[in-house]
């Protein structure tokens, strides 16, 4: 019963997950070290609902003496951090690095990697990750950052051509089944793991795809950059009135034409060297065929300045008609807003994004993506019901971009009623996650700066507003204390958001 919850927990589907849930559910009752297997599945829901049941899992694992329970005491502080009021999870993830047990090893690996910007962490990542390739070949896309932006270039090449070897090696082997009494561990995903490789190389620090910014654009996003979607250019005068939130419009982003077939779109900050390395590695992903060649076509369309002699749509289609989840994303990606191909199909791009909400690891964007779609109206006329719907699920899911987008919503979108309480919510939900929202409006210039030669645009200056503090100075005491207490609700609910990390964190403490 254990391995056929582990079978269907591998379909990667939302409903055979509930599958694997059902069958982890019945071999308790015969094998209780079953119970950690559990613990991680619903950990893995992100739900506070499940909390109580995984506590006592866990508590139960620790009577019995179950050395592996530490990794799980990881994930759960890693999924709901505000838990951890003792700072037990660095205490931990220290005394797992030591583990016999290579569960125990990993999931402490992977507590550093999520929490790197707290204390020592960097450092003892990039340390343990030099005498752990072995026993986590992630660590690999770890060196490969921190030499990077150390602008080690001769060791970041020996990491690169380790890691091809490593892999290689890897997705050759014959796969170990453990004994089911175990953590359940799903098997390593050689492909995904280089395709990682590939962009560890041109991405950026607190980068994102899954919201309303186009891919091609996210590669270049200056980091930490505060929303500046709002804009009102309604002001008249030398002293013009104060904005209003019902005022707010959003700007639609620029679109920008395709490159011809057969040429590479900008290739924005990353640098020539790294651009070269990367696609190296997607080459040799290329000749390895297989999910390895669907892996590499994958980046490219997140990166559509590497390989751009590969025609991706050929290279995913397959894989794409198979069911590959990721390759169903990146194919809707593709068709949706990507310079790599001649013509956009947002129609054919939608129906693949809705496929994408019965995987589990694609669910989240999925939904991201369609409030976008029905906001924007790609299926004819927007549909702002539907797209709160959508935005809602990945909001609550953890995208902190359909927080944004909720915010925007409820501020200023035909068809959505004006709600500053509402908006007010998604917007706190927002900043918690370090993305402050931000009014641009342009100021009108004073009479006697104006020259009559100046163009109607340089008559203004642009100023940016914290939209938290234009919209609550516009709400009443009784609409404040209501959306206090609704945020107040709402956080404690949902997951805690993802916070950005320093610029400089990759090279902190640097380890000779």
């Amino acid at each position: 019963m254990t391995l056929l919850a582990a079978t269907y927990l591998d379909f990667g589907t939302v409903d055979s997950r509930a599958e694997s849930e059902k069958w982890y559910r019945r071999a308790l009752h015969a094998r209780p070290d079953a119970g950690l297997s559990l613990a991680r599945l619903l950990i893995g829901y992100g739900k506070r609902d499940y909390l109580p049941e995984i506590n006592s899992l866990i508590d139960d694992a620790v009577r019995r003496g179950n050395e592996e329970v530490d990794s799980v005491k990881l994930q759960r502080y890693m999924q709901f951090p505000d838990l951890d009021t003792q700072n037990d999870g660095d205490l931990i993830a220290q005394r797992g690095l030591k583990s016999d047990f290579v569960s125990v090893q990993v999931q402490s690996l992977v507590w550093l990697r999520q929490n790197i910007a707290k204390g020592n962490n960097a450092a003892l990542l990039e340390a343990n990750c030099r005498t752990l390739l072995s026993v986590e070949p992630g660590c690999y896309i770890d060196l490969a950052h921190f030499y990077r932006y150390q602008h080690k270039q001769d060791q970041l090449e020996k990491i690169l051509d380790a890691a091809l070897l490593a892999f290689a090696a890897g997705a050759n082997g014959t796969a170990q089944i453990d004994d089911s009494a175990r953590l359940y561990q799903p098997p390593t995903q050689y492909a995904s793991l280089a395709g990682r490789l590939a962009a560890a190389m041109v991405d950026e620090i607190n980068e994102t795809t899954d919201g309303d910014v186009p891919e091609q654009e996210s590669a270049t996003a200056t980091t930490g950059q505060p929303d500046l979607d709002f804009e009102d250019d309604e002001f008249e005068g030398a002293n013009p009135k104060a904005p209003s939130a019902a005022d707010v419009s959003v700007a639609t982003p620029e679109r920008k034409e395709p490159p011809a077939p057969g040429t590479a779109p900008a290739e924005g900050n990353a640098s020539s060297q790294n651009v070269e390395l990367a696609n190296k590695v997607l080459r040799w992903m290329l000749a390895r065929g297989g999910e390895f060649s669907v892996e590499a076509a994958i980046v490219a369309v997140h990166y559509p300045f590497l390989l751009p002699d590969i025609d991706l749509e050929a290279t995913l289609r397959p894989a794409a008609n198979d069911k590959n989840p990721a390759a169903v994303s990146a194919l809707a990606d593709l068709l949706f807003n990507s310079q790599r191909i001649a013509t956009r199909r947002p129609l054919e791009a939608v129906a693949l994004y809705k496929q994408c909400l019965g995987y589990v690891a694609t669910e989240t964007r999925a939904n991201s993506r369609l409030g976008r779609v029905y906001s924007m109206g790609i299926l004819g006329d927007p549909n702002p019901q539907m797209a709160l719907k959508h935005y809602l699920k990945a909001a609550r899911a953890g995208s902190v971009e359909s927080y944004s987008s909720l915010a925007r919503m409820f501020l200023g979108m035909s068809g959505i009623q004006v709600n500053r309480v509402n908006g007010y919510v998604f917007a706190k939900r927002s900043e918690d996650a370090g993305r402050p929202m931000m009014m641009r409006i342009r100021k009108l210039k004073r009479l006697n700066e104006l020259k009559l030669d100046l163009e109607s645009a340089d008559m203004f200056e642009v100023l940016q507003v914290k939209l938290l503090d234009q919209i609550t100075s516009e709400m009443t005491a009784a609409e404040i204390a209501e959306a206090q207490r609704l945020y107040q609700m709402e956080r404690a609910i949902q997951p805690v958001l993802k916070q950005p990390i320093p610029s400089d964190i990759y090279t902190r403490g640097q380890q000779q």
